[in-house]
């Protein structure tokens, strides 16, 4: 049997609402993110039985998880691997404001399957790409036949989505996941394939976060997290 990969995007952010790039930026939960949390968890509790739940270090992952693992009776796991693309000095910007100071740095990010591309002071593409495959080959590996949920970043998840599906990790931005919903992924002996995607049946009355809006029409836009 496979294992069944259980991908969460975290709850909303104040850097979220704000618009601004929170890569490795410890941005907190908003108190819409935590009521986003504590339903998915809720949800989670009802529908799966979980053997593991791994997540980011980062604080708005580490809370969404340690929601979801209250009500799910398990202790997360904390892998830094799994934290969002560092973007360096541009972090807590807006995208409008990057475009504006730092236009040629905005023009070269541009090129989605440059994966030599470096945000200053922050971290390459290529880079980023290989730790997120490596974290998941890892976890799935260590799970065999079991179901995990995986809670992380709109990139990691993104990316690793567009991986399984397209071979790409690039075309992240094709597969956006709202706050806190659900993708199922099944992965055994080296293959995967993508279940239900991006569900957030139950948070009906939550609409997307504004980065999410922004990204689903740009070409590759830095406000991930």
């Amino acid at each position: 049997m496979p294992t069944k990969l259980i991908l969460v995007r975290h709850g909303q952010t104040l850097h979220n609402v704000a618009g601004k790039i929170a890569g490795w930026t410890d941005s907190p939960l908003s108190d819409v993110g935590l009521d986003q949390a504590e339903r998915l968890g809720t949800y989670v509790a009802e529908h799966y039985v979980l053997d593991a739940l791994y997540s980011s270090p980062l604080q708005r992952a580490r809370r969404t998880a340690e929601i979801v693992g209250r009500l799910a009776g398990l202790e997360r796991i904390l892998r830094d691997d799994l934290k969002e693309l560092n973007f360096g000095d541009l972090e807590e910007l807006t995208e409008a404001e990057v475009s504006a100071r730092h236009p040629g740095i905005w023009a070269a990010s541009q090129v989605v399957d440059d994966h030599s591309f470096t945000w200053p002071g922050g971290e390459t593409r290529s880079r980023f790409y290989a730790r997120v495959r490596r974290a998941f080959r890892e976890i799935v590996a260590a799970h065999p036949s079991q179901t995990v949920a995986i809670v992380s970043h709109g990139g990691v998840l993104g990316s690793y989505v567009a991986d399984v599906v397209e071979g790409h990790p690039h075309l992240w931005r094709k597969y956006l996941l709202r706050n806190c919903s659900i993708t199922e992924v099944r992965a055994e002996n080296g293959r995967a394939a993508v279940g239900r995607f991006n569900d957030y049946s139950f948070l009906p009355d939550y609409a997307p976060d504004p980065l999410l809006q922004s990204l689903a029409g740009a070409s590759d836009g830095a406000s991930r997290g």
